[in-house]
């Protein structure tokens, strides 16, 4: 719940330039809590039948890499609308296809649709985090570290639920990122996610989220320059009023 809590992804829509093309768009600030993120969430999915928030989405995932946000997000806005505008619809329906049967290949199905010249997968998670975060969880680099980390503990106390399983991510140079073959790594956080969000919500009395346990486990990793984790979560058994 600290860490919870602590959260904070502060985002300003509008310093994405050229966002005069977009007269009616790239104006939120979020001031970065959960309650504004749950906002910013709500709106997409009010407002999802249209284009433009999914192109402030990809920009709210890519705020953080100050140096790249804008830039990339002007090219896979560009290569997503290489045929001319792709239509939202299309791309609702392949997320929610993924989200149905959760397999590799209707993942990539809806990956494809962005036209990535690589086979990164984080910026396209955020799509089902958004439409449907009770059940999904976003996943990045801070929260792959997080569980090559601390998985070792989390599982030893839970052995008969989901089990973490380490990314290929390992920090260097040479994997900046998450790729595809990252899926089953993405795939096994999810369902932790979800796991954990039941444990908790018995064991707090708050209605917890696949998407807040994955905000409490960014925060507990911290910041660059700090030590990680920031904060240890504990470890919750499959007793849930039982904690280690």
């Amino acid at each position: 719940m600290k860490s919870l809590q602590k959260y904070s992804y502060p985002v300003n829509l509008s310093e994405y330039q050229p966002f005069s093309e977009y007269p009616m768009h790239f104006k939120k600030v979020i001031s970065g809590d959960r309650a504004s993120t749950i906002e910013f969430e709500n709106y997409f999915r009010l407002h999802s039948h249209e284009i433009e928030p999914w192109f402030e989405v990809v920009f709210w995932k890519l705020y953080s890499q100050k140096k790249i946000a804008v830039q990339t997000t002007k090219v896979i806005i560009r290569n997503m609308t290489a045929n001319g505008i792709v239509d939202p619809i299309t791309l609702t329906e392949k997320a929610k296809k993924f989200m149905q049967s959760e397999s590799e290949r209707d993942f990539e199905n809806f990956r494809r649709s962005f036209n990535f010249s690589t086979t990164a997968i984080a910026t396209i998670a955020t799509f089902p985090a958004f439409l449907d975060p009770n059940n999904y969880p976003m996943v990045d680099t801070r929260v792959a570290k997080w569980v090559n980390s601390e998985l070792a503990s989390h599982n030893r106390v839970d052995t008969t639920g989901p089990q973490l399983i380490r990314s290929n991510f390992d920090g260097n140079f040479s994997y900046t990122t998450l790729h595809m073959n990252d899926f089953p790594f993405y795939l096994h956080w999810i369902r932790w996610t979800r796991h954990m969000a039941k444990k908790l919500s018995a064991a707090t009395n708050f209605p917890w989220r696949a998407r807040d346990v994955e905000m409490a486990v960014f925060t507990a990793w911290g910041n660059k320059g700090c030590s990680h984790p920031a904060l240890r979560l504990n470890p919750i058994t499959a007793d849930i009023n039982s904690r280690v």
